[in-house]
């Protein structure tokens, strides 16, 4: 009997505690809970059925960088952002990537994120001007010196970026009907070079608490700023995360993700439905992050977390069920309040890890089953066109996928490397076992390893860059323009792509 009354009071314990959790007035998150189900996923067959079209990536800078969740393109060169919160400037020739720009300052890592800044939306103006969209800190206009050197062939970050000019557009604290704009996501912008489109997640947690918006009642929203004007205005709210954006090629609509309801949203731009939004399709194969026009006039739609077939979602496993959400919104802030308190106090690296990855996507991300997709979707109909997948999870969080040159470059939020493909990659045979069987590259031994450039001690010859042997080495200047991360690269003489 005693082993029975002690059970029975622990569960009596447990069900009073559960009810103080949910019912307990005035308790953080200060956010509110309705039922609600993601659509169902449709069947993986036909363009979405199953491929290896990305089980065999080139890793870039593998281990050097991590984060290029969104990219920019210009004059030839990929621009990305990174965790750390630098923006680099790739050359997609030589390899060399070389930072430009940081809105907020230099951290110890990425749980100082309100110090480094996370940029991750980025789009050129006409003018060559970047319009950088941080999750932190806002929509910054960035000018760069003209007078900036390149360096080619190495990573550095002597602070030739403080030199640029940062306008910030909208701050995180600028309150726009009512509300500020706690995580700002991504930018495009107009073809008129003037009109400027911003998503923000969430209007009452940051980015290292996103877990809290994904699983509560939607905040995020569609903003529009003119660059003229210098106004902003709301467009489209009531969005559960409010992710990528993407015009199409004659500026006549704009695609809007919903990474928390699995839907892309439709936006009219000129026309006679000019701002009318509807939905364009909410029959995608997991949870959609950037989209992206491609050189065909569809769209590239990173899958940030597939929902795969005879397997539960954890969105749709608690998404019918407010009061879940509701207990695990609280339970999480009940551990972290005493952290924050700790960290007002007396922060210590240790509890500000902490608090950094309780509310953080990263940990709920890594739980699934690695796999990488992205899909191709048409602009005026919402169908899959086309489908590109990593079943082995060589790349996986696929938050974007972008063509320059014979690439497809595929970011991730949270990858330690850049992942590519040549873009031949994606007209392989739904047949095809060898990904390199279509393309020509059966002479190959590992496009995973190996990158081909041309020789740098050669004329006329070729040779294999191995993105795998890079050395890495921290240098300490002394001067107000140095602060340098160098990495030297290795060249193999080996057979040419």
């Amino acid at each position: 009997m005693g082993f029975v009354s002690v059970l029975t009071r622990t569960i009596l314990d447990m069900c009073v505690v559960t009810l103080v959790i949910l019912i307990a007035p005035g308790f953080p998150p200060f956010n509110t809970f309705t039922n609600f189900r993601l659509p169902d996923s449709p069947d993986w067959d036909g363009p979405l059925q199953a491929n290896t079209k990305l089980n065999l990536v080139d890793r870039i800078f593998e281990n050097q960088i991590k984060g290029p969740e969104s990219f920019a393109v210009h004059d030839g060169h990929l621009y990305t952002g990174l965790m750390s919160g630098l923006i680099v400037k790739i050359d997609p020739d030589d390899l060399s990537i070389t930072p430009v720009a940081r809105v907020g300052t230099d951290c110890e890592g990425q749980h100082e994120d309100v110090k480094c800044g996370r940029p991750l939306g980025l789009e050129f103006t006409q003018d060559g001007d970047l319009l950088v969209c941080d999750a932190v800190f806002g929509l910054y206009l960035v000018k760069f010196n003209p007078q900036q050197d390149d360096t080619v062939g190495r990573i550095t970050s002597h602070r030739h970026q403080k030199h640029n000019t940062y306008e910030p557009l909208i701050k995180a604290e600028d309150i726009l009907d009512g509300s500020p704009n706690t995580l700002f996501n991504s930018v495009v912008l107009g073809k008129d070079n003037q009109t400027v489109y911003v998503t923000v997640s969430s209007t009452k947690f940051p980015l290292r608490d996103g877990m809290f918006e994904l699983i509560s009642d939607p905040t995020g929203r569609l903003l529009q700023f003119d660059l003229v004007t210098r106004q902003a205005k709301v467009i489209l709210d009531k969005l559960n995360f409010a992710n990528g954006l993407a015009i199409d090629r004659n500026g006549e609509f704009l695609l809007v993700s919903e990474t928390g309801r699995a839907a892309i949203h439709k936006h009219y731009l000129a026309g006679p439905k000019q701002g009318v939004t509807e939905l364009l399709t909410d029959k995608l194969p997991g949870l959609p992050d950037n989209i992206r026009a491609n050189d065909r006039g569809n769209f590239f739609v990173g899958v940030i977390s597939p929902r795969l077939p005879n397997t539960w979602h954890v969105l749709e496993l608690v998404a019918p069920h407010n009061l879940i959400r509701k207990f695990v919104s609280r339970l999480i802030y009940m551990v972290l309040m005493p952290v924050k308190f700790m960290n007002y106090i007396v922060p210590t690296t240790a509890t500000r890890k902490f608090e950094y990855w309780c509310g953080n996507l990263e940990p709920f991300a890594q739980l699934a089953k690695p796999y990488g997709l992205v899909v191709e979707i048409d602009g005026e109909t919402g169908e899959i066109i086309s489908s590109m997948h990593s079943t082995n999870g060589a790349v996986r969080f696929i938050s974007e996928a972008i063509i320059l040159g014979r690439w497809i470059y595929l970011g991730s939020p949270y990858n330690n490397y850049l992942a590519r493909i040549p873009s031949r990659l994606r007209d392989l045979g739904p047949g095809t076992t060898d990904p390199l069987d279509d393309v020509g590259f059966d002479d190959i031994e590992s496009i995973e390893d190996n990158i081909v450039v041309g020789d740098p001690t050669a004329a006329g010859g070729a040779s294999v860059l191995s993105a795998n042997n890079i050395e890495a080495s921290e240098a300490e200047n002394d001067s107000s323009d140095s602060d340098t991360l160098d990495i030297e690269y290795e060249y193999d003489d080996r057979i040419e792509l």
